[in-house]
């Protein structure tokens, strides 16, 4: 190949799952040419010395997206932890590594996460997903984000600028709007706030409300003067019909919905991620984190009403996006996401909510997302056919080639030639 001849690559035979909203139509092809998509169908004959990824037996899908991650926070009470700094370096960058190894091509970090570990990743210096970095998370004192116990009156944990974007208290509009100006400056991608209480913050009640509409209102106000946008963790109806009443975009949770708030959701035209796989995570090992016990009581209704919820948001019309939120040093397997959002929408509504309604909530749906023309080539082949089983998608092993930008990042059993 000459230096002024397109680098393509060809899959063929796949089970195409072109996310798009259309049924699948069958097995195909599709050309690969200079990172982007170039055909997809009956690619038929193409030069010799064009590699072929054979894909029989396996199923193409656009690259996944998760739209609420938190690749920092890897200690034990959901924080920074409290390792030497050389063992959070290596087990950030493990995590970030091991995100494409699981089909995963794009990420947005909701918190926690310094901007330049997206910068490492944009430049060459570190392999890994495209990283939408949130930097530090802006809550008021007591709020979710602040993870002070009840008798610590300094904050604790890692603060060195650069390597970790620790948390933000913030209380009132001044310091809200200075707050984002600076995530902004840093490189965050979007502002991240706390609207509601949460499971695992120590001293806050679940369903309190949290910041005030007007310092809410000011952080969207900074995020679309950079063209950007809020997303606000929100469990109860009343948190999101402040966030909404403050122009937020992007829901986070929702897990306590109600069917008027759901409507309003859809009518301003907002997305909502669910975040199926921390709850589960809970429930199956209820002692992580320490949870004190009022916390560990709020799990047991907890999942019901978040199953629920997404049940009434879906038959509102919200844009249903799709989240992990899994926290310490368990983060991995985030495909389980997908199998357990399944439970509702089914598994081909499962995958569309993590590859092209994410892709519309980031505001690249021109860029990924779906596998249609001109797109770029992120895209993940995943042995079987995970319409039909969508846990295949919940195990690496099964994803056997990702391609990012049209390079192939994993080939597990040998399938370019």
């Amino acid at each position: 190949m000459t230096a002024d001849q397109p680098h393509r690559i060809i899959i063929r035979d796949a089970a195409i799952v072109d996310a798009t909203g259309r049924e699948p139509e069958g097995r195909g092809d599709v050309l690969v040419e200079d990172g982007r998509i170039g055909a997809v169908g009956a690619v038929g004959e193409v030069a010799a010395g064009v590699p072929v990824i054979d894909a029989a037996g396996a199923s193409l899908l656009p690259g996944l997206s998760d739209a609420h991650v938190h690749l920092a926070l890897i200690g034990t009470r959901g924080d920074h932890g409290s390792d030497p700094w050389i063992m959070h370096v290596l087990q950030v960058a493990g995590l970030i590594e091991a995100a494409p190894q699981e089909g995963f091509t794009t990420v947005r970090d909701a918190g926690g996460l310094e901007p330049a570990w997206a910068q490492a990743v944009a430049s060459g210096a570190l392999a890994g997903p495209r990283i939408l970095p949130a930097g530090s998370p802006l809550s008021q004192t007591g709020g979710h984000a602040d993870d002070r116990l009840r008798h610590e009156s300094l904050p604790h944990g890692h603060t060195i600028p650069g390597l970790v974007a620790a948390f933000e208290i913030t209380d009132g509009v001044d310091e809200v709007r200075r707050a984002a100006r600076e995530q902004l400056r840093r490189g965050a991608t979007q502002i991240k706030l706390m609207a509601s209480g949460g499971v695992i913050s120590p001293t806050d009640p679940l369903d309190s409300l949290q910041l005030s509409v007007a310092e809410i209102a000011v952080a969207v106000e900074v995020a679309h003067s950079w063209g950007t946008y809020v997303m606000a963790h929100c469990h109860t109806s009343p948190s999101v019909e402040m966030a909404l009443d403050a122009g937020v975009r992007s829901i986070e949770h929702g897990s306590m919905l109600e069917p008027e708030t759901a409507a309003r959701i859809a009518a301003e035209g907002a997305f909502m991620v669910p975040t199926l796989q921390t709850m589960e995570s809970f429930i199956a090992f209820p002692h992580r984190m320490g949870l004190a016990p009022e916390k560990l009581a709020l799990l047991g209704g907890f999942a019901e009403q978040a199953y629920h919820s997404i049940e009434i948001a879906r038959d509102a019309g919200v844009k249903l996006a799709s989240g992990s939120d899994v926290v310490g040093p368990w983060q991995g397997h985030r495909g389980e996401e997908l199998m357990y959002k399944a439970r509702v929408l089914g598994a081909h509504e499962a995958i569309i909510s993590a590859t092209r309604t994410n892709a519309e909530l980031f505001m690249l749906d021109h860029e990924i997302g779906t596998i249609e023309v001109g797109k770029r080539a992120d895209l993940v082949l995943v042995r079987g056919e995970p319409l039909d089983d969508i846990a295949l998608l919940a195990d690496p092993e099964n994803v056997v080639v990702v391609l990012q930008g049209g390079v192939v990042a994993k080939d597990s059993e040998g399938r370019l030639a």
